[in-house]
Formats: C-alpha cells, sequence, structure tokens
C-alpha cells in the first residue's frame, strides 16, 4: 500500500469489507520506547520536548512546547511536561474506569490541570483492538511502517508555515484536536515524534532504518535513539535536504540545510500476543 494521508479514501481502503473488532478481541500488544536530545542550551537542560510511554494502558504521547515563549522569559518545555504528565494520568483513570483510552478526552482531562504557563502540540496515541486511536493538536505526530514501506501519515495541523496549533491557556483547547483511527497488524512499527525528527528526516528515510533495523532484529529501544541520532546530524548540517528545507521553500523563505531542534522520538513495534 503506497502511503496516505488521512483522507476518506485512505479510511474507505482501511475499513471497507474489514469484519468489525472490539477492542476486548484484541491479539496484538505495542511494544513502545523512546529516545530523547535536547538542543544543547545550559539555561533549559531539558529542552522543551516532553513525552510519556503508558505500557500497560498500551498509550503513548508526544509534545513539543512552543519555544516562542522564550522571548517573555518562559520555559515552555515546564508547560509540555506537565502537561504529558497530566495526560499519562489521566490515561491511566480512563483504563480503570471505563476498561479503554479516550485519547481525545484524556488530552482534555489533563489540559484541565495543566496551570504552567506556555502552550505546547500534542500527539496521543492508544492501541486499541486492531486499530490505533490517535488525537492530535498540532505538528507533532506519527508514521505506521509496514513492510518497510509509510502505509499512514498521520496529518498535523498548522494556521501557517512553521505555525502549528497549540495547547495553552492562552492558545488553542483540546476541542480541536484531530481524532481518527487506523488497523494496524503484526509486526507493523509505529515511528512517533515531534517536529525536530520530521522537519528534519524524510519518511523514506525513516522507511530505510525501520526496515534495516528489523532485519537485524534490533530493539525499539536501539531503533529509537538509532532514528533519534539520524536525525540530529540532519538538524545540524548547513547543507542537508530536509522536509523543513523544501516546506520553507514551498512558503516563499530562503532556507538551506536542516532545521535544529529538540527531537523526540517513540518507536512501537505491534506483535501478536504470546
Amino acid at each position: 500500500m503506497v502511503a496516505m494521508d488521512c483522507s476518506e479514501e485512505y479510511q474507505s481502503i482501511l475499513f471497507d469489507d474489514q469484519e468489525t473488532v472490539s477492542c476486548t478481541e484484541s491479539n496484538l500488544k505495542m511494544i513502545p520506547a523512546a529516545f530523547y536530545i535536547p538542543k544543547d542550551n545550559p539555561s533549559r537542560p531539558k529542552g522543551e520536548d516532553a513525552y510519556f510511554i503508558s505500557e500497560s494502558e498500551q498509550t503513548i504521547g508526544v509534545a513539543d512546547g512552543v519555544g516562542g515563549w522564550a522571548i517573555r522569559g518562559i520555559d515552555a518545555g515546564v508547560y509540555a511536561r506537565e502537561l504529558m504528565s497530566n495526560v499519562q494520568d489521566s490515561v491511566q483513570d480512563e483504563k480503570k474506569k471505563n476498561g479503554v483510552v479516550n485519547p481525545k478526552r484524556a488530552l482534555t482531562e489533563g489540559f484541565r490541570y495543566t496551570v504552567s504557563q506556555g502552550s505546547s502540540t500534542a500527539c496521543i496515541i492508544t492501541l486499541q483492538g486492531e486499530f490505533l486511536h490517535c488525537a492530535n493538536v498540532g505538528d507533532s505526530k506519527f508514521v505506521l511502517i509496514r513492510d518497510g514501506k509509510v502505509v499512514f501519515s498521520s496529518p498535523i495541523q498548522t494556521n501557517a508555515f512553521n505555525s502549528p496549533y497549540q495547547l495553552g491557556q492562552e492558545s488553542d483547547s483540546p476541542s480541536v484536536a484531530t481524532e481518527f483511527k487506523c488497523r494496524v497488524e503484526p509486526w507493523d512499527v509505529i515511528v512517533a515524534g515531534t517536529d525536530g525528527l520530521f522537519d528534519n528526516v524524510h519518511e523514506t528515510e525513516l522507511e530505510t532504518m525501520v526496515f534495516q533495523g528489523l532485519v537485524e532484529g534490533t530493539n525499539p529501544e536501539l531503533l529509537a535513539k538509532e532514528i533519534t541520532t539520524f536525525a540530529l546530524g540532519k538538524a545540524t548540517d548547513p547543507y542537508a535536504c530536509t522536509p523543513f528545507q523544501i516546506e520553507a521553500i514551498q512558503a516563499g523563505y530562503e532556507y538551506l540545510g536542516g532545521k535544529y531542534d529538540d527531537i523526540t522520538v517513540v518507536v512501537a513495534f505491534i506483535k501478536p500476543l504470546a
């Protein structure tokens, strides 16, 4: 299957003539791991990205604090980390109370309890049965790779070039979140990340790294580290051909090379239950 966005055409290809599977009938599990490289900034050593992994709830999340707050002396990374911590708490509560996780509802609850100044993107992904369910605000995202090819690339939300939707008390609320789902199969690989990944690494490059990793029998931890390190190399290369460069030129800007940023990568293998 060729890579497609979350269009009606894709949804019909994915779901037509498929037997409905309830979330309690899953024979699949998600095995996730993450790797994070913050920007080299002594005043903010933790960077502005955040993530969480709730393996028992089969849910992951990534967030990118919006750097523009720095001109007001505010560390948006604090907001992103608080948001992800609160969303993780909500995910665990959702699972206990309802037996399943609703990503948008968990995001809404987590947002409600986040009081730090700042704003952030957010992408929350959960495995239910044979489907990934996702709620997304902004330009953090994920791709689903099957047999070495991207079969799904989650849609992002932007107001304009390099201006994503963002959650915050002075910004957007979770009501604007895009919700979608896609079917998964055993041995699919999820690669989720902030724009530090997707601004610098082409999907074809992710396909190559994931395919090679599976051939070599790697695990999610090592693959996440490899992808993050590769992204950093491109982000710091002034002559690299990057997605951000292409988008900048399309938007009318002169730009060459990578975009140095915090880089968060979460890799998850979809495996059959033993």
